[in-house]
């Protein structure tokens, strides 16, 4: 059984934040002011609380004011939305950039999800859940250092002959490949940990199991 300490986070690494955007050029306002208007207001009362505030015969109104409302005002948006496409093409782009400045920049950088799990390996450590340890450092080896496959047969614990060789053998999975001596008592220690932890587990169910 085994247990991961924590990589060094102190090493500078490379950040980035990933940003959705399109490569479509932007469309400019439609160059009849009434279109414009039109598909503005179309744009705002696709958030509107009634069926009143989200038909096209209101925002019809509001760029041609002079229309009689109901029936009428329906009547003239519905053909004017047929013959003039660039106001349903505007309206779309509308969308697309309320959308745009609503969409929350994902950092999915190194550094970032360092932190994060050098964060949850300390709060894991503080409440003592070592399977809950095991689980964020090994995420952190993953992120910061190559972990070496049991097919690759790179570190093999095999051979080791003490405590002293197996907790420089873990330190080694996470790439810690020269561990000082302090180092390894406590990757001692923590496995040490673990298994207590894992045979207080068995225990627990071979006592269930007994009592059933």
């Amino acid at each position: 059984m085994a247990i991961y300490s924590r990589p060094n986070l102190t090493q500078p690494v490379k950040t980035g934040i990933f940003k959705c955007h399109s490569l479509r050029p932007k469309m400019p306002a439609l160059s009849n002011p009434r279109h414009e208007a039109f598909a503005q207001a179309i744009f705002a009362g696709l958030a509107g609380k009634t069926r009143i505030d989200r038909a096209q015969s209101t925002a019809y109104l509001k760029a041609y004011p002079n229309c009689s409302s109901g029936n009428s005002a329906e009547a003239c948006a519905s053909k004017l939305l047929r013959r003039a496409k660039p106001i349903l093409g505007r309206v779309r782009e509308l969308q697309a950039e309320a959308n745009a400045r609503q969409q929350t920049k994902i950092d999915l950088s190194r550094d970032r999800v360092g932190r994060d799990l050098d964060e949850a390996y300390k709060t894991a450590k503080e409440a003592k859940n070592a399977s809950a340890m095991v689980a964020s450092a090994l995420g952190i080896a993953k992120v910061f250092h190559a972990v070496p496959s049991d097919d690759e047969g790179t570190i093999s614990f095999k051979n080791a002959t003490s405590m002293h060789d197996i907790g420089r053998k873990l330190l080694m999975t996470v790439g810690m490949l020269n561990p000082p001596s302090l180092a390894i008592e406590q990757a001692i220690e923590a496995n040490d940990s673990f298994v207590r932890r894992l045979e207080e587990i068995a225990s627990e169910h071979r006592t269930l199991s007994a009592a059933t």
